[in-house]
């Protein structure tokens, strides 16, 4: 089960990663003025894949780099809203936050509002549409925007001290991220007159241009395109690493624990980029769902081993315990999961049909892997995982065990 999770977390983080490349190359084509047509085929992909390769190289540098980087272009991504956020806030008008979205086919409006023929596909339930919104396309956006919080958990033993380290970069990130969401989108749909319409991919730029001028507008579309870059360099590096853990846990071949002068992933980077321009020119506007479902399983497994950890082996290290009861344990994890099955329940047959062959494939590749490594076919990490050995294992400075050798919970 362990190796099925990686896998299904991997499958939907390495395509998920393909996205960003193109999502720069998109802003970039809109910036400069070019045809889409025009920009298209082997220069589109040529360009992906050249985006695509730069950023691994900057990455196969190290996590401290690609850290460092990641924060300056936060600082940049992040100052347009804060000054939208700071010029618009006296035009609020706090109504315009519970007007109801208009209903398709009234005043005017497109009686096509959401037009995306797979997302508004048949499932096992009928498309649930509530107050002139649609759940599923909305609950999946909104699911894709603040996921993969879990990713980190992939190199958080190259920290310092994962035990105080991780959990309060993570306890931040969840903060900003939520804050960066809410208070910018308050601000914008109080201060305008905008329909429901009108909101689509980059509407934002259209509000920092009403409110601030030009500036704003050129900024926040500048802001945006390289934020993919930040979100392709901590994607890749959390993908990479994560290969490199299942290799030392003996579930890939042993060449994914190679690692470079700068102590990052070597065959986990070059494979990652592989596949990321493999997918580098993929329309992954209707891959969304497809892509959240193969994730949404592995968290119900992470959910399911979390669990278990807390209540069947306690005795073990862990770099950080989750300051709860294990009664608490349990009832934390129900709200996410009913959320993920809710998703489930409203997606459309393609998701099943998707899910279903990737575990298949799953198993398939854990099969033909347990054969090879048997054979002596492809070397694997000999390794064992023994649990009486952490429960026992003297603690460092920081009160933890090596955090590559245990499990965490």
């Amino acid at each position: 089960m362990a190796c099925l999770c990686g896998y299904l977390a991997w499958v939907s983080g390495a395509t998920d990663n393909a996205i960003y490349p193109t999502l720069f190359m998109e802003y970039v084509t809109s910036v400069a003025g070019w045809d889409g047509d025009d920009f298209a085929g082997w220069a589109r992909f040529g360009s992906v894949a050249l985006i695509t390769i730069c950023l691994a190289g900057l990455n196969y540098t190290g996590l401290e780099i690609v850290g460092n980087a990641s924060m300056i272009v936060c600082v940049i991504a992040m100052s347009p809203f804060v000054i939208l956020t700071v010029m618009a806030a006296p035009q609020v008008d706090p109504s315009r936050w519970f007007q109801m979205p208009e209903v398709p086919g009234e005043d005017g409006t497109d009686a096509e509002l959401f037009d995306d023929d797979f997302q508004t596909s048949a499932g096992p339930l009928p498309l649930l549409t509530l107050g002139g919104i649609l759940w599923r396309p909305y609950l999946n956006n909104l699911f894709w925007n603040l996921n993969s919080f879990d990713s980190a958990g992939s190199f958080s033993a190259e920290t310092n001290s994962p035990s105080k380290t991780y959990p309060r970069g993570i306890f931040i990130g969840l903060v900003m991220c939520v804050l960066a969401y809410v208070l910018p989108l308050l601000v914008a749909v109080g201060a305008t007159d905008y329909r429901q319409s009108d909101w689509v991919d980059g509407h934002l730029g259209s509000v920092c241009v009403e409110i601030g001028g030009k500036w704003l507008g050129a900024w926040t579309i500048f802001a945006a395109a390289i934020s993919n870059l930040a979100l392709f360099e901590a994607e890749m590096s959390s993908d990479a690493f994560q290969l490199m853990g299942m290799a030392e846990r003996g579930y890939l071949p042993k060449i994914f624990t190679t690692r470079s002068r700068y102590g990052t992933p070597t065959a986990g980077i070059v494979f990652n980029t592989l596949v990321v321009v493999a997918f580098g020119s993929a329309d992954f506007g209707q891959l969304l769902e497809l892509l959240n479902s193969v994730y949404a399983l592995s968290l119900l497994m992470e959910y399911a081993a979390f669990v278990k950890l807390r209540l069947y082996h306690k005795e073990l290290q862990r770099p950080y315990r989750i300051p709860v009861p294990d009664w608490a344990a349990v009832i934390i994890v129900i709200p996410p999961a009913l959320g993920i099955l809710v998703i489930f329940a409203i997606s459309n047959w393609y998701v099943y049909y998707f899910c279903t062959g990737i575990v298949v494939v799953g198993i398939i590749i854990f099969k033909f892997s347990d054969i090879f490594k048997r054979l002596g076919w492809v070397e694997f990490e000999s390794r064992k995982t023994n649990n009486h050995k952490y429960a026992t294992a003297p603690l460092d400075e920081d009160g933890i065990t090596n955090p590559l050798e245990g499990p965490s919970a």
